[in-house]
């Protein structure tokens, strides 16, 4: 219990740092950020580690789901601030849902969503809006999910993986496109 106690007075400490520095802001209709871009990028600049993901989530996507896992893991082993990016309407039934799957696996589990207000409510239009925003020129830009977002703590982006990353793997694992293309850059 004291190590619970601990923890989310240092989570809290780190949030209100975030959104001090950063000016994050609630989602207007669940207790997670909403978040752009600049946020994002603002969330990379201000950890106390040396690299964020983003890892992009839907509670209905089955390959989001397996690869969770993994990117939790990667975290973990890595000293990697890992956030969950939710790309549901703020307040969706989905949202909700996703967000009892991630405490479910995770309690302490980092999320944010994209902002209705920038990207709108349709999640393919809001996910296609957002990674046409946040993949770099010389990146492949594909419109999936279960996409590892890597930023380093100035806030360059250094890789947004897609599933032709995978490279013929099976695309229900993929640890092997996390050794190949974002282990090499941390």
């Amino acid at each position: 219990m004291k190590n619970r106690i601990l923890f989310f007075i240092l989570l809290f400490t780190f949030l209100s740092n975030a959104q001090e520095n950063c000016n994050l802001q609630f989602s207007k209709k669940d207790e997670i950020y909403a978040i752009d871009t600049k946020d994002l990028k603002c969330i990379a600049e201000n950890s106390k580690t040396k690299n964020t993901i983003f890892f992009t989530f839907g509670v209905w996507c089955k390959p989001c789901r397996l690869h969770l896992p993994n990117a939790i893991q990667f975290s973990i082993e890595n000293n990697i601030d890992l956030y969950i990016l939710l790309v549901e309407a703020e307040g969706d039934e989905k949202t909700k849902e996703a967000i009892k799957y991630l405490k479910g696996i995770k309690e302490d589990i980092k999320i944010v969503i994209l902002k209705d207000e920038l990207y709108g409510t349709k999640r393919s239009e809001k996910n296609k809006k957002f990674v046409t925003e946040i993949t770099p020129k010389d990146f492949e830009n594909i419109d999936d999910y279960s996409k590892y977002i890597l930023l380093n703590n100035k806030g360059e982006i250094l890789m947004v993986t897609n599933w032709k990353d995978n490279n013929g793997n099976d695309w229900r694992d993929d640890s092997k496109m996390i050794q190949k293309k974002i282990l090499p850059l941390l």
